[in-house]
């Protein structure tokens, strides 16, 4: 019995262990955009500024990121992405009065203030100096406790567990858990533990870890077993009298005449998205003329104030709409078109939208259109939180091989080091030898440094807007992160590059994503071939000068592809690896991010007399088409972040 007792018990802890440890990911993603902003804010020397820098402002409405703001020293806001708040007082706010009694780090309290995002917000605070390292103020990013709420919602999914984010004075800021309560929330543990029951209190399994800003991060697991089935028992039993006193009572209602169903919800209220019409005057400016009344409960802004003119461009941000020619535009040419975009709430937050537009009729005087808005905040967030976790896992297959790629400079270093010590200790006769070591050293150092620069901008979350690529440096910078993964198999590359390969559109990080997927793939199907059959091919082409593309293809010596995978090589989860072995998103991910660049992925088997296997060839725009006009003036803002649907 005590052995089972102690397994029970080692089991429990486990759980809380593991709890904490998938609860610290899941918070990494909001608490880290938090410090990043305020990191940004406090360079700026709490100078007050009109907006904030492109990568940064799209931050705000993301990760549960409400708005920014800088203070003076008396505490007055004199700068805030959300305007309104200009001018008000934090003075007596708890961060403040910390900040300004000498706390320099940063500091996460709650705050009850009328945001862009709602009634409560978490502030986060940093101290702001002046030239003399006097205090100047403080920096505040507010962040929605019910984002860390649901981030911890994602790990507390055991019944009997619960999760909590505690202040050091154990003030909860954020909770997550299923049926157990915990009355009031212990104190955190240095190392797990078991609290044995005792004062009315069941027994917890307690684990806990730190996180930023002295916060603490608690899992607090009831193991008891007997508990929820006793309480889910309970449940039943009281749901069986409930429907019984129910059928008792309705027998004798069902023979009275039915009432009136009530009214239906009018269709336009009941629709995810609002239509409106407008036209498109001969200068290609859109004018709305009739907008559904769902506009409102949609973006905030009335109908009377959605059709005032210039309503809809002013609440665009044009650093996310498409590169190419405006939806106006397109339309003069086609039937119909569709455009994705940041579009400002009434309130002051930012959403996503998608906007699609249809030809009703074409008149001297312009064309008549029926347009569509829905909101797509939530879709792109999956997406987003999607390609990061493909992308995380794909570094976690490279581990190894990256580990090993890090060994190499650092071995090549100490051993340099040493023979350098040798030298000088011969006196000035070994100080030529010992400089030729030291600069070894600077070598292998730079060799480590881009390794680890590398893998610092392939872990980014954040990604900018479309910019031209050079995508000779896009496969370098993919061979550095695959390379030993490579040649642990054995595997020969051929880069076929040219010397002269214009740039396309894209973003870097997000195109050796895609090349990281594929060659990854190609490595896998290699093994199953002899060691000297083991090859793979990359190779550009850029086409005629006037051609609008450009094309990368990654081939292998492998089997191929059948036709049935073909079929479904891209969707969703499908996947011809052993289980566990493979997710099956990689290549959807990969598509997805290809026709957000706007171009396309294509795959296919290369022609018998290759003796080469799968062949996948990747599309891109060319950033300056040859032989083409310029982009319109109104679309030379940089084209939307990562995923964008063209």
């Amino acid at each position: 019995m005590q052995d089972r007792s102690a397994e029970a018990g080692r089991s429990a802890l486990a759980v809380a262990e593991g709890a904490v440890q998938a609860a610290r990911r899941q918070l990494a993603l909001p608490l880290d955009a938090t410090l990043d902003l305020l990191a940004a804010l406090e360079s700026r020397g709490g100078a007050p500024a009109g907006t904030l820098p492109g990568r940064l402002a799209a931050r705000l409405g993301r990760d549960g990121l409400q708005f920014a703001a800088l203070t003076d020293a008396a505490g007055r806001i004199t700068w805030s992405s959300h305007a309104p708040l200009v001018g008000r007082s934090l003075a007596e706010r708890e961060a403040f009065i910390r900040h300004r009694a000498g706390r320099a780090e940063m500091l996460l309290t709650p705050a009850l203030l009328d945001l862009p995002g709602g009634p409560r917000s978490l502030l986060a605070s940093q101290a702001l100096a002046d030239a003399r390292g006097g205090f100047a103020g403080m920096a505040v990013v507010a962040l929605d406790p019910r984002r860390l709420d649901a981030a911890l919602g994602d790990a507390a999914l055991l019944p009997g567990l619960r999760l909590a984010l505690l202040r050091p004075d154990g003030m909860p800021l954020a909770s997550a858990g299923a049926t157990t309560r915990v009355a009031s929330w212990p104190a955190p543990p240095a190392a797990p533990l078991l609290r044995p029951a005792g004062e009315g209190l069941p027994p917890l399994a307690l684990a806990a870890a730190p996180v930023v800003a002295e916060l603490v991060l608690l899992a607090a697991y009831d193991p008891r077993p007997q508990t929820r089935l006793a309480a889910e028992a309970g449940w039943l039993a009281l749901l069986g009298a409930f429907l019984a006193s129910l059928l008792a009572l309705g027998l004798p209602l069902l023979r009275r005449p039915l009432a009136a169903p009530p009214a239906a919800q009018p269709l336009e209220e009941a629709l995810p998205a609002v239509g409106y019409r407008g036209f498109i005057d001969p200068g290609g400016a859109l004018h709305l003329t009739e907008i559904g009344a769902g506009v409102e409960r949609l973006t905030g802004w009335t109908p009377e104030a959605a059709l005032r003119p210039g309503w809809r461009l002013r609440g665009i941000d044009a650093a996310s709409l498409p590169l190419g020619p405006v939806i106006e535009d397109r339309l003069r040419r086609e039937p119909s078109a569709a455009a994705e975009f940041r579009f400002r709430r009434a309130d002051g937050a930012w959403m996503w939208l998608r906007e699609t537009l249809r030809a009703t009729a074409r008149t001297p005087e312009g064309i008549e259109v029926a347009g569509a808005l829905e909101d797509i905040s939530a879709e792109r967030e999956l997406a987003l939180q999607a390609a990061t976790a493909a992308k995380f896992a794909t570094l976690g297959e490279m581990a190894a091989g990256l580990a090993h790629e890090l060994n190499q400079p650092i071995a090549i270093m100490s051993l340099a080091a040493e023979n350098a010590a040798e030298a000088l200790e011969e006196g000035e006769e070994g100080v030529a030898e010992a400089v030729v070591r030291l600069r070894r050293i600077m070598a292998q150092a730079d060799r480590a440094k881009a390794i680890v620069t590398q893998l610092r901008a392939f872990s980014r979350v954040d990604v900018s807007a479309l910019e031209p690529v050079d995508l000779g440096a896009a496969v370098q910078g993919m061979m550095v992160l695959a390379g030993q993964a490579l040649r642990d198999a054995g595997i020969q590359v051929q880069l076929r590059l040219p010397d002269v390969l214009p740039p396309v559109v894209g973003q870097i990080i997000l195109v050796e994503q895609v090349l990281l997927n594929l060659v990854l793939n190609a490595r896998d199907a290699l093994l199953e071939r002899p060691p000297e059959r083991r090859r793979l091919r990359i190779e550009a082409e850029a086409g005629r000068a006037d051609s609008d593309v450009v094309t990368l293809r990654v081939t292998d010596t492998g089997p191929g592809l059948a036709p049935e995978v073909l079929e479904k090589l891209f969707e969703p989860f499908y996947t011809t690896k052993p289980p566990g072995l493979g997710t099956g998103l990689g290549l959807s991910i990969s598509r997805t991010i290809m026709r957000g660049l706007g171009g396309r992925i294509l795959a296919a088997n290369a022609p018998e007399e290759s003796e080469m296997g799968a062949e996948f060839t990747l599309v891109f725009r060319r950033a300056t088409p040859g032989g083409h006009p310029g982009p319109d003036p109104r679309a030379a803002a940089p084209a939307p972040r990562w995923p964008a649907a063209i």
